[in-house]
């Protein structure tokens, strides 16, 4: 079969995106449905500057921007109630844009439609933003284009996605460790391009909080702060029905009704997932932390390889799951980000074991959680809480052998083999690849 033409795939991308935005018609979890359209109506009756005068606003500025223009796409009350499933169309342009980044990434052009297709078809990718209508592929995207873009040197244009993605959500921030270490030998080598970034930056964030600053000052900018400042105190919960280590320890009737500041073991539940978190990343990150310094080495002459892109994938795939696994109060959502990872890894390694582990449990998560099909028995064991969790537990060990397959000290500075040639714009030096089979 030929290659497909590129307006070929522009047609077969439009019709498909057509068809998931229709394909689901009645979806979504009631309570985050009233938010939007609470939030949204309240931005078309008063304007997009006011909408943080609603007490119970706790998202972040950029899906502001998103209720108010759909509010002004609809152009009344009534439509934008009527319509409102239909939001799911603007982070459904996310999941494509995500898709088709992390596509772009394989060398052989011929192979990029069919493995972004592959993703969009991927109901462990899609279910999120179909049925739930949530909104975890925004910030997903930002994350995953913030971290390309430092993987291939471009530090401006990198920090300008991380702020976006700060400002779609705060869990972003659990991706600031691994992109500092990517800046870091761009930035110190090459002051004048952090310069950029943060005047780039101000300027980004200036403009993002605008509406917010000059229309409604004393309940915008410190009503936003405020969020980001309790966003980890906002459900002291154990679990909220977050599939992880809680649910494999413990046997509390219901731990979304539990407290995290019961003690456990001399800690409470909260403190002992926040060290579980903070030590396995910094495990999880120690290989991505030796190929950051081999990079900047001060004292060398010429800067060092920059760190393998697998390894990049693999470290930020797996920080998500970590956060989610061992921290107390997560969402069932908060794994959504790792996915967009392990695909681009998959699809440039072509090994698809994590995105597929992944792809399963955290299909399985949600439709337990939300029952929207209501063809299943929920009570079979692949949807039960603690067999889901250790899907997960199972997931993370993967990853951190294939991370240490990949460490530098054991690949060394090897040059790419032909058929992974580096892509344009991507420094031929800065490729580091294993020659062992994964």
């Amino acid at each position: 079969m030929g290659v497909i033409s590129l307006r070929q795939q522009v047609v077969c991308t439009v019709l498909l995106y057509a068809l998931l935005l229709l394909l689901v018609p009645h979806a979504g979890y009631d309570g985050d449905m009233n938010f939007w359209l609470r939030w949204a109506t309240y931005s078309f009756d008063y304007g997009l500057g006011n909408v943080y005068r609603i007490p119970d606003n706790n998202y972040n500025p950029f899906y502001h921007y998103i209720l108010w223009l759909y509010g002004q796409l609809a152009g009344s009350v009534y439509r934008l109630q009527r319509y409102i499933h239909l939001l799911k169309g603007f982070t459904l342009i996310f999941d494509f844009a995500g898709a088709f980044w992390a596509a772009s990434l394989v060398p052989e052009r011929s192979r990029r439609f069919g493995l972004a297709l592959l993703l969009l078809l991927n109901v462990g990718y899609l279910y999120n933003t179909m049925i739930w209508i949530q909104v975890d592929g925004i910030y997903s995207f930002f994350c995953f284009g913030a971290v390309v873009l430092a993987a291939r040197q471009r530090l401006v244009a990198s920090l300008l996605c991380y702020i976006l993605a700060l400002a779609s959500k705060t869990q972003a921030i659990i991706f600031l460790p691994p992109l500092l270490l990517l800046w870091g030998p761009r930035a110190w080598r090459q002051p004048r391009h952090l310069a950029q970034g943060l005047l780039a930056g101000t300027a980004l964030t200036t403009l993002l909080l605008a509406p917010f600053i000059w229309w409604s000052w004393e309940n915008g900018v410190p009503r936003i702060i405020e969020i980001n400042a309790t966003a980890a105190n906002l459900y002291p919960k154990i679990s909220l029905n977050a599939y992880n280590l809680w649910y494999l320890i413990t046997e509390f009737p219901s731990l979304p009704e539990t407290s995290d500041l019961l003690p456990f073991a001399g800690l409470t539940y909260r403190k002992w997932g926040l060290i579980l978190f903070l030590s396995s990343s910094a495990v999880a990150l120690l290989p991505l932390l030796v190929a950051a310094w081999q990079a900047w080495r001060p004292r060398a002459a010429s800067p060092g390889p920059t760190p393998s892109l697998l390894l990049v994938l693999l470290s930020c795939g797996i920080i998500p799951l970590l956060f989610t696994f061992f921290n107390t109060q997560m969402h069932e959502r908060y794994w959504h980000p790792a996915l967009l990872f392990l695909a681009a890894y998959g699809f440039v390694r072509r090994d698809y074991l994590p995105m597929v582990l992944m792809s399963v449990a955290y299909f399985l998560h949600l439709e337990r959680g939300l029952q929207y099909m209501q063809l299943l028995n929920y009570d079979i064991f692949f949807f039960q809480p603690k067999f889901v969790a250790a899907l997960f537990g199972l997931l993370m060990g993967v990853l951190l052998w294939k991370i240490y397959r990949l460490a530098p000290w054991r690949t060394g500075p090897v040059a790419p083999p032909a058929a992974s040639a580096p892509l344009p714009g991507w420094p031929v030096r800065g490729v580091v690849e294993s020659r062992r089979p994964q």
